[in-house]
């Protein structure tokens, strides 16, 4: 785990991100990153490219799911479908 501190810049809130951290996360100086809080208080950073393929694979989730919707419910209700 890194720690870092959360400072004060003009009337804004800056977290510092090491060279390390950067280095994790695969991210350097004027990337864009998605930035989201989690209900257990917890701050998730994901470079672009990271949250641009969980994205693209929520939408072929979806994609599917709706073009098959019909025979994931007669599965559910337990008949094949030759039936």
């Amino acid at each position: 785990m890194l720690l870092t501190r959360i400072e004060k810049i003009g009337d804004s809130a800056a977290l510092f991100l090491t060279d390390e951290m950067l280095k994790l996360l695969n991210i350097g100086f004027g990337d864009e990153v998605e930035v989201s809080a989690n209900t257990d208080r917890s701050l998730v950073v994901r470079s672009l490219n990271e949250s641009e393929r969980k994205r693209l694979i929520e939408k072929a989730t979806g994609n599917v799911l709706r073009r098959r919707e019909s025979v994931y419910k007669r599965l559910a209700e337990g008949v094949s479908e030759g039936q």
